[in-house]
């Protein structure tokens, strides 16, 4: 009988455990599961706008081109991509003045891109690749050890190298490959690394030991990102990454929590747009504390800022604000083999009037209309003079009040 008795007790909660359902177990998701208790990382939110503030409203022109941030010893550090120093930059958090500058002794900046460290050390990741023809990817690892407390430096760093072993085509594609990286983040003995996929607008993430050498890196997942990833951080006590990018011109951040271990996308992914600074090319992002992230952006339609942003207006978000997008859609008229005029079409318009400015890549204005269109509510077609601007790439920006829209023009 006692035996029997242990039978039925073990069946019981062996039917238990098989019990627990399985769902999405945010009550902040759209389809929120009060039966579930698992999370299958099935979540679904909707979509959500948000305005970060404004910390730091001009950065110093020597760290105009600030592509990744870190948070150490009482600063900021951050630094230029391609073109700049072999170096890192250490700036106050209310400021911006730069505090101190690190050079990097036997590295060199083809294009720098992140930044991202661990107790004991920062890693910087040389790995931009536009055009998707490098074979000479770098991490450079620096002991913080070296690092003076205050005052300048030149210093020694150890040289993590890779390759990716889904990439055997490595003729040039300006930004049309899927094999750019801009983000890193360090958890636990490794480093992930995010591309920057302009093909597809997904991320893969790739693992690397933190260990100098020279490594194979196979895919490890990939996210359909819906967008350009630029920058990445990781949090170990909220076991917590965030990632930040732009689509179409439109900052954004998403937050990944509640996965198991390393498996980062298949948790709670929840993404926040930043259209009230549409055309700010937000590139370094960083957690302050638990409850904050920083976010910077390099000179483009802005100049380049610091934001702050609260974790839980992304997670746990109060706000229903609702924001329109425009569609823009470009297409050119030629004569003789050159662009006359540009046909413009807009979806998303709210009223009659609207405004359309051009920028060059400088994102100095070279030109402005004003319009005024009856047919506004379903699709709005104006034509743009483009016989005037020399060859380039430009930029057109659609206002219209508080909403902004951005695309590119290409003048042959």
């Amino acid at each position: 009988m006692k035996r029997f008795f242990l039978l039925i007790a073990f069946l019981s909660l062996f039917s238990f455990s098989f019990s627990q359902e399985s769902g999405c177990t945010d009550v902040h998701a759209s389809n929120y599961n009060t039966e579930a208790q698992k999370n299958d990382g099935s979540c679904v939110y909707d979509a959500l706008v948000l305005q970060p503030q404004i910390l730091i409203k001009k950065l110093p022109a020597s760290i105009d081109e600030t592509s990744g941030i870190i948070l150490f010893n009482n600063g900021i550090w951050t630094h230029n991509d391609s073109g700049g120093e072999a170096a890192i930059y250490k700036f106050d958090t209310q400021t911006g003045k730069i505090l101190q500058t690190i050079s990097l002794e036997n590295a060199s900046n083809y294009d720098i891109e992140d930044i991202t460290q661990d107790d004991e050390y920062i890693f910087v990741g040389d790995f931009g690749n536009n055009y998707g023809t490098r074979k000479d990817l770098h991490i450079y690892k620096i002991a913080k050890a070296d690092i003076p407390k205050t005052g300048d430096a030149s210093i020694s760093c150890e040289i993590i190298s890779f390759s990716y072993n889904d990439q055997t085509v490595f003729k040039k594609k300006n930004r049309k490959n899927d094999h750019d990286c801009e983000a890193i983040a360090s958890i636990g003995d490794y480093l992930y690394i995010f591309s920057k996929n302009w093909a597809n607008e997904e991320s893969k993430f790739y693992k690397i030991p933190k260990t100098p050498g020279n490594y194979q890196l196979d895919i490890q997942d990939q996210f359909n990102v819906r967008g350009l990833i630029t920058g990445a951080d990781y949090r170990a006590d909220i076991h917590t990454l965030i990632l930040v990018g732009y689509e179409n011109f439109v900052p954004f951040v998403w937050v990944m929590w509640d996965f198991k271990d390393d498996q980062l996308f298949k948790g709670n992914n929840r993404r926040a747009d930043f259209a009230y600074i549409q055309g700010a090319q937000t590139e370094g992002i960083c957690f302050l504390d638990k409850e904050h992230i920083l976010i910077s952006s390099e000179n483009s339609f802005y100049p380049p800022q610091l934001y702050q942003i609260k974790l839980d207006e992304i997670i746990a978000p109060t706000s229903t604000e609702k924001y329109q997008v425009f569609k823009i859609t470009v297409h050119q008229q030629q004569t003789d083999g050159k662009e006359q005029n540009a046909d413009i079409s807009i979806k998303g318009l709210q009223t009659a009037y609207f405004d359309i400015e051009i920028y060059n890549v400088r994102w100095e204005k070279v030109a402005q209309y004003g319009f005024q269109e009856k047919n506004f509510q379903n699709e709005t077609k104006v034509i743009l003079p483009t016989s005037s601007l020399k060859r380039g790439v430009y930029f057109i920006r659609v206002k219209q009040g508080k909403n902004v829209g951005f695309q590119k023009l290409m003048i042959r």
